[in-house]
């Protein structure tokens, strides 16, 4: 087994804009509440801050870098079992999962791991969200930015014109199951994705194609929308996508465009090759090692590129705030 983690820039806002105020002072705020204000449930499902500790590899010993463990608790449980009888026990306990994510606040950097079970980047981003307050006129955000490999997501997001997506689904793969399993805002996409599985399955199709689009000669803002939406919510790291192939009309080169998203997009590393350890300090451990000792610090300067100025703020008052939830 093996580990995915994926680089995301960070940032707390007040009214929109990008502030200096720490994100290791926003988990600390959050790590002290009681745990049953850590709980959160949304339309993305429940979730929690369980754990938080400093790096011990930190080289310059940062006080301000946290490794924080995300919990999300699932609503399908499995069975316990012993291999080779026929034993099938209910789990009368809540099953989690935990993703581990390494914050280094000096560079609004966030390093996550990538658990197909576990809590989403989106997901993640939403849970914080929802300790931060959201008036009229003090209205804060967490907010996370992938960081690109590439320019072709930026160069399809500006383009504002997508002709066409095409989305594979190899049904040969041990993960169809993840349409089945993920109710939440974003299941008006899965749902899509489930119904056309089921079709193509009853005439023993190997794979699926689903083909969607605005058109060539429409530019409904709505529409484009929607299909940004669709893409973010795809889980691109699954095996069940085959290829997620987007033709679009670039700004850029000014030709219409063909890109996979498959093969490109976020910033990733693989770590713990051959070791099977899921535990919330191996994994934080891991996760530091590779970001402060073998990849002379991948990305810490990337924030850069979103920042023409950063606002001066402080902490804003850390409790559980009513936020509302959208159906994008």
């Amino acid at each position: 087994m093996s580990t995915t983690i994926q680089f995301f820039n960070c940032f707390l806002t007040r009214n929109g804009n990008k502030t200096n105020v720490s994100v290791a002072d926003f988990l600390d705020g959050i790590i002290s509440l009681e745990e049953t204000t850590r709980y959160l449930e949304n339309n993305y499902g429940a979730y929690s801050l369980l754990e938080m500790l400093m790096p011990n590899l930190n080289p310059n010993q940062n006080s301000l870098d946290r490794i924080v463990g995300f919990a999300n608790y699932r609503d399908k449980k499995p069975y316990l079992g012993n291999r080779g009888t026929d034993q099938m026990d209910e789990i009368t306990g809540d099953i989690l999962e935990l993703s581990t994510c390494l914050f280094i606040p000096t560079y609004h950097l966030a390093v996550i791991e990538y658990n197909h079970f576990g809590a989403r980047p989106r997901h993640i981003e939403r849970y914080l969200n929802s300790f931060l307050p959201k008036n009229e006129d003090d209205y804060w955000d967490f907010e996370l930015i992938p960081i690109e490999t590439s320019t072709t997501i930026h160069d399809i997001r500006e383009s504002a014109d997508i002709r066409n997506v095409e989305i594979k689904l190899d049904l040969l793969s041990s993960e169809t199951n993840i349409f089945e399993e993920v109710e939440t805002p974003e299941s008006i996409t899965y749902q899509m994705l489930s119904q056309s599985i089921e079709a193509y399955r009853e005439v023993g199709a190997n794979i699926a194609t689903i083909s969607l689009g605005q058109g060539r000669h429409r530019s409904n803002p709505m529409e484009f929308t929607t299909l940004i939406n669709l893409l973010n919510a795809l889980d691109l790291e699954s095996d069940i996508f085959a290829s997620v192939k987007v033709r679009y009309k670039s700004l850029r080169t000014r030709k219409v465009e063909t890109a996979d998203l498959k093969n490109e997009g976020l910033l990733k590393r693989v770590i713990m090759e051959n070791d099977n350890s899921t535990a919330f300090e191996s994994v934080g451990i891991a996760i530091s090692q590779y970001y402060y000792e073998e990849s002379n610090r991948l990305a810490n300067q990337s924030y850069r590129r979103h920042v023409e100025q950063i606002e001066g703020a402080e902490l804003p008052i850390i409790d559980r705030y009513q936020i509302e939830e959208d159906d994008s």
